[in-house]
């Protein structure tokens, strides 16, 4: 693995970690670091590839050229993990807290979704 990627890989972990942590306490933040463990592992994913995107948009784009048209990742786990996005947004942007069964599902997904990019990059 290259050293950019396995950097972005493990700041993916790192911010899991924080998810789980923060999720008894701040779920609204827990939902924001588990999506940015996904945002990060995709780009350690790209980055393998020598793919770089500069916007959140973009390396969703890009992660669905080179992944999932190619069939090496599952279209509908990138689309569940693109979709956490708007929640991220809600969750750093308003004042509210999300529902911590919300907030479960969220770092769940990213789990998963960093399993299946360590599977690609390993």
């Amino acid at each position: 693995m290259s050293p950019r990627s396995a950097e972005l890989a493990s700041a993916a972990r790192r911010r899991l970690l924080t998810a789980r942590a923060a999720l008894p306490a701040d779920t609204s933040g827990a939902v924001s670091a588990a999506y940015y463990a996904m945002l990060y592992a995709a780009r350690a994913a790209l980055s393998e590839s020598d793919v770089y995107a500069r916007t959140h948009k973009g390396t969703w784009h890009e992660l669905r050229r080179v992944f999932v048209e190619s069939g090496r990742l599952d279209q509908d786990l990138v689309s569940r993990a693109q979709r956490v996005q708007s929640e991220r947004e809600d969750a750093d942007y308003e004042a509210w807290s999300f529902p911590a069964a919300e907030a479960d599902r969220v770092i769940a997904l990213a789990e998963e979704f960093l399993a299946a990019i360590e599977g690609l990059i390993a």
